[in-house]
């Protein structure tokens, strides 16, 4: 403290001994200021200070019934595990849980908030936001034609990530701007050709999941398949049919 004296004061003893015996509590004054102005902010924030903005935004940190419970399933159902992993559902016991937000996760929703509470609806804000909601790197909106567009996610999707994202409704897109097909993907291992970026070939490259962003009931599945066949999709977009 005695170093923020002006120099009229540097070499007074009484002063200095005054200094040292408050020290303490001025140290915890001035921690407790910048603490006022540096962590209220998303990034900086943390706890209720994150909650406090949340209010602000329009976006709480609890969700309810959005985490698929570990019990015992079969393939086609969401995030279940086989025999001698997942116990028995009782009957009646719900099958899902709620959770609130850790603070890392629950910043990147608050961003997202944000961005959707000031966007203009253009193509780089549907991209951001899809970064921020389902927090990773690289994100992919192609427009198709037809106020149709196709979505890639650098990221392997769960069941409770697609959950997570139709609870918090925050994704963009210009109204009248309908979703052909969305897709999930690992960004820098995925299975493609050689004039796209990252790509990999046979044997290192991950193949990309087709995503319901939205849960929409399906008429008809799309398989892979080549050109001379009837109703099927090439890579990316047709799932491959199991014998």
């Amino acid at each position: 403290m005695k170093e923020k004296l002006i120099s009229q004061f540097q070499e007074k003893p009484i002063i200095a001994a005054e200094l040292e015996a408050l020290e303490e509590e001025l140290a915890e004054i001035t921690t407790a200021m910048n603490d006022l102005q540096e962590k209220r902010w998303i990034d900086t924030g943390a706890g209720v200070q994150l909650d406090g903005i949340g209010e602000i935004v329009g976006k709480d940190r609890t969700l309810f019934n959005v985490l698929v419970l570990p019990f015992f399933g079969f393939r086609d159902q969401p995030d279940t595990l086989t025999f001698g992993e997942g116990r028995f559902r009782d009957s009646g016991e719900n099958w899902l849980a709620s959770t609130e937000l850790s603070d890392a996760l629950y910043r990147l929703i608050l961003w997202a908030k944000v961005l959707k509470n000031t966007s203009k609806c253009n193509v780089n804000d549907t991209i951001r936001a899809l970064k921020y909601i389902f927090n990773c790197h690289e994100a992919i909106v192609e427009d198709v034609g037809n106020a149709k567009i196709k979505i890639g996610i650098g990221r392997k999707l769960t069941a409770s990530d697609l959950m997570i994202f139709q609870a918090f409704n925050l994704m963009i897109r210009a109204g009248g701007v309908g979703i052909e097909l969305a897709e999930s993907y690992h960004a820098g291992y995925y299975f493609g050709f050689r004039d796209q970026r990252n790509a990999q070939g046979f044997e290192i490259g991950i193949f990309a999941d087709l995503v319901d962003l939205y849960n929409t009931p399906k008429s008809e599945t799309y398989y892979f398949g080549f050109s001379d066949q009837k109703n099927v999709r090439t890579f990316g977009e047709g799932i491959f049919r199991e014998e």
